[in-house]
C-alpha cells in the first residue's frame, strides 16, 4: 500500500513537471517567433534604407553634375570619381541585400537594377578618366539620371508602403500565436490531468492482476508449461524434499528429433502447434505431483520426485516415447516426431541443479547419438567422455602453434602410363602425451570450434610448398589434393585471396592443387559462389567419396567439378561380376560423359587394378601402390620410381 501512494505522489510530480516542461517549451517558441519577426521587421526596415540611400546618391551625384555644368568650370575628376564609388557601392548593398527581392515588386526591383547597372557602367569610363566630360556629356548624363531618379522614387515610396502593411500581417500573427499558445497550454494541463486519471486506473487494474503477471515471470506463454526460473525453483525444492527425506528423485530432458525441419519447412506458427501438442502430451504421461517444464526452443524437463523406484523414469519415459509415436496434426497434415530423453538420478549422480542439468543434457545426446527416439541413463562414464572431449579441445587450440601437426601423402597413380603425378595430401596430430591421433577424433571437433579455418590454412600452405618441391624434382605437372571441410568453405571461411597470393609467392599455377569436397556441399546453395572464387585460381576440385551421398547430375555440372573419387566402399569387394564392379563401371561411364575424370581410392590388390583398369578408370589410390608416408619417404619412392610405370 505504501508502494502504491509512493507511486501516485511520483506520477503527480511527473505530471507537473510536464506541464511545466511543455509550459517553457511552448514560451522559448513564442519567444523565438517574437525574435524572428523582429528580425524580419529590421530586414525590411533595411530594405527601405538601402533604397533611400541609393535615391539619396542618385540625388547628389545629380546636384554634383549640375552645378558643375553651371559654374562653366572643368570638373573634379577626383570628385566626380568618388561620388561614382559612393553611389554605386550603394547600389551593390542593395542588390545584396537578401531581403529585397521579398519586400519589393520583384519585377520592378529587377528592372530598377538592370537600369541602374547600364548607367553605372556607361557612365563609368568618363568618371575613371575625365576625359571627354564637356558641357555635352554631363548634359546627356544629366538626362539619363533624370528618369532613374524618379524610379527610384517610386521604388523607395512603395518599399515604405509594403513595409506597413507587412507590419499590420505580422501583428496580427502574433496575436494568433499568443492565442494558439494559450491554447496549447490549457490544452496540455487538461492532457496532463487526464493521462494523471488513466495512470491512477490502470495502478489500480494492475493491483487487481498482479497474480497475472506473477504468471507470465514464472510460466511459458507458449505451452503454459512452467519456465526454466520457475523450474529451477522447483528442482530446487524436490532435492531439498529429497534431502530431508533420504529420497530420490529423477530429472528427464527430452528434447524433440529434428524439430528444426518442422520450422524450415512448414514454418514457425506450425512449430508452435507442435510445441503446445507436444506439453499437453507430456503432462498426460506423467503424475499430478511431478513438474513439466519448457526450457527454451524444443527443450522439455520433468523432474520426478519422491521416487521408490529407479525404473519408474524408464516406465514413464517409455510412456512419453509411446505417446509422441502417435501423429501430430500440424495445419491439416499428419506429421510424426521423436523425441531423445536423457535421465539422470539426484542424489546417485549428481547434488545440485546445474549438475542435474548437466548430467542429463549429456545423456540425452547419448541417446541422440544411438539413433534418436530413445531414452538414456547418464553414466560416470559419460561425464568422463565430456571432460576428455574439453581436454582434447584445449590441447587442439595449441597443437598448431606447437607444430604438433604433419601431413602423410598417398600417391595417385595414372591408370593409363603407370606414372606417379598426383598425391593426396593427409593430416595426422602426433600429441605428445596421448600420441598419434586419427584426424577421425580431432576433425570435429576442429570444425565445431571453428579451429578447422587456421588448420586447414596450414595444411595448404604446407602442401603448396610441398608440390612446388616435386614439380621441380619429378615431374612439373605435379599435383597435391587436399581434403576441404565444409566449415571452411563458409563465407566466413578461408581466404581465397590468400590462397591466390600464396600460390602467386610461389609461382604455382592453381592446378598444383585440387581441393576434395564431399556430395552434401553440392546442396548448399550458398557454396556456389564461394566454389567459384576458388575455381577463379586454377585449382581444381575432387567429389570424394562419391556414391555415398546424393549428387544429380544437374549438380556435377553445375559446380564444374573436375574429379570424381569412388568410395573405397565399391572397391573393397570388387570381383569379376559382381554389383560392385558394374557399379564402378555404371559410375566411371557416367563421369566420361561429363567430361570428369575418376579416381578409385581403396585399391588393395593387383585384381581390382585390372578391374578398374578394364573399365576405363584414369586414376587409383590405394594400399596396393602405398600407404600414406611422410615426404622424405615420398621423394624416395618418387626417385625410386625414376618415370617407371607403376602398373600395367
Amino acid at each position: 500500500m505504501q508502494a502504491t501512494r509512493s507511486t501516485k505522489y511520483w506520477l503527480i510530480l511527473i505530471s507537473v513537471s510536464l506541464l511545466l516542461v511543455f509550459s517553457v517549451v511552448i514560451y522559448i517558441q513564442y519567444h523565438q517567433s517574437r525574435l524572428l519577426n523582429s528580425t524580419i521587421q529590421y530586414n525590411e526596415s533595411n530594405v527601405s534604407w538601402n533604397v533611400f540611400q541609393v535615391e539619396a546618391e542618385a540625388l547628389r551625384l545629380g546636384n554634383h553634375l549640375y552645378d558643375t555644368l553651371n559654374a562653366g568650370t572643368p570638373p573634379d575628376p577626383e570628385q566626380l570619381q568618388l561620388r561614382y564609388d559612393i553611389f554605386y557601392s550603394r547600389v551593390e548593398v542593395l542588390k545584396n541585400n537578401p531581403t529585397a527581392p521579398l519586400l519589393l515588386d520583384e519585377k520592378n526591383y529587377r528592372a530598377m537594377l538592370d537600369s541602374l547597372y547600364r548607367f553605372l557602367d556607361h557612365i563609368g569610363p568618363y568618371f575613371e578618366s575625365g576625359d571627354g566630360l564637356d558641357a555635352d556629356t554631363l548634359r546627356s548624363i544629366l538626362g539619363q539620371l533624370r528618369p532613374i531618379q524618379r524610379q527610384l522614387h517610386d521604388l523607395s515610396l512603395d518599399s515604405v508602403q509594403r513595409s506597413g502593411r507587412h507590419a499590420e500581417l505580422r501583428a496580427a500573427e502574433v496575436e494568433r500565436q499568443i492565442r494558439i499558445s494559450t491554447g496549447l497550454i490549457v490544452f496540455q494541463l487538461l492532457l496532463t490531468l487526464l493521462f494523471f486519471s488513466i495512470v491512477i486506473r490502470q495502478i489500480r487494474q494492475l493491483q487487481t492482476s498482479r497474480s497475472q503477471f506473477s504468471n507470465l515471470a514464472n510460466f511459458d506463454p507458449l505451452t503454459g508449461l512452467p519456465n526454466r526460473r520457475l523450474f529451477r525453483d522447483r528442482l530446487e525444492q524436490e532435492i531439498r524434499k529429497a534431502q530431508r527425506a533420504d529420497g530420490r528423485l529423477a530429472l528427464l530432458f527430452l528434447d524433440l528429433d529434428h524439430f528444426k525441419d518442422i520450422n524450415d519447412t512448414q514454418g514457425h506458427d506450425v512449430g508452435d502447434i507442435l510445441l503446445k501438442d507436444a506439453a499437453q502430451r507430456l503432462i498426460r504421461c506423467v503424475r499430478s505431483s511431478d513438474t513439466v517444464a519448457r526450457l527454451g526452443g524444443d527443450e522439455f524437463t520433468i523432474i520426478l520426485g519422491g521416487l521408490d523406484r529407479t525404473d519408474t523414469a524408464a516406465r514413464i519415459s517409455q510412456q512419453i516415447l509411446d505417446s509422441f509415436g502417435e501423429p501430430f496434426q500440424l495445419a491439416g497434415r499428419k506429421d510424426y516426431i521423436s523425441a531423445s530423453i536423457g535421465i539422470t538420478f539426484y542424489p546417485d549422480d549428481a547434488l545440485d541443479v546445474n549438475a542435474l542439468l548437466k548430467n542429463a543434457d549429456q545423456a540425452m545426446y547419448v541417446a541422440k547419438a544411438q539413433g534418436r527416439n530413445r531414452f538414456h541413463y547418464f553414466t560416470a562414464s559419460m561425464q568422463e567422455a565430456a571432460q576428455a572431449r574439453v581436454e582434447l579441445i584445449n590441447d587442439l587450440r595449441n597443437a598448431l602453434c606447437r607444430n604438433q601437426f604433419h601431413l602423410l601423402y598417398q600417391p595417385i597413380v595414372d591408370c593409363a602410363s603407370g606414372a606417379v603425378i598426383k598425391a593426396e595430401a593427409l593430416i595426422r596430430w602426433h600429441h605428445p602425451e596421448r600420441g598419434l591421433i586419427s584426424p577421425v577424433d580431432f576433425i570435429p571437433l576442429a570444425e565445431e570450434t571453428g579451429l578447422i579455418i587456421d588448420i586447414g590454412n596450414w595444411l595448404f600452405r604446407e602442401a603448396a610448398k610441398q608440390a612446388r618441391a616435386w614439380r621441380q624434382s619429378h615431374h612439373p605437372d605435379f599435383q597435391i589434393s587436399i581434403n576441404t571441410s565444409p566449415v571452411q568453405l563458409q563465407p566466413e571461411g578461408i581466404d581465397v585471396q590468400a590462397w591466390g597470393e600464396l600460390l602467386n609467392s610461389l609461382d604455382l599455377p592453381g592446378n598444383s592443387i585440387a581441393i576434395e569436397i564431399t556430395e552434401g556441399l553440392l546442396m548448399d546453395n550458398g557454396f556456389a559462389t564461394r566454389l567459384m572464387e576458388i575455381q577463379e585460381l586454377g585449382i581444381e576440385v575432387s567429389l570424394d567419396d562419391f556414391g555415398t551421398g546424393y549428387s544429380s547430375m544437374s549438380y556435377l555440372k553445375k559446380f564444374d567439378i573436375d574429379y570424381l573419387k569412388i568410395d573405397k566402399s565399391f572397391v573393397r569387394n570388387l570381383k569379376a561380376g559382381s554389383s560392385d564392379l558394374a557399379l564402378c563401371e555404371a559410375m566411371i561411364v557416367m563421369a566420361h560423359k561429363l567430361d570428369l575424370k575418376v579416381i578409385a581410392e581403396g585399391i588393395e590388390t593387383l585384381e581390382q587394378q585390372w578391374l578398374l583398369n578394364s573399365t576405363g578408370c584414369d586414376y587409383g589410390q590405394g594400399y596396393f601402390f602405398a600407404r600414406p608416408i611422410p615426404p622424405a619417404e615420398f621423394d624416395h619412392y618418387l626417385t625410386k620410381l625414376d618415370g617407371q610405370a607403376l602398373v600395367t
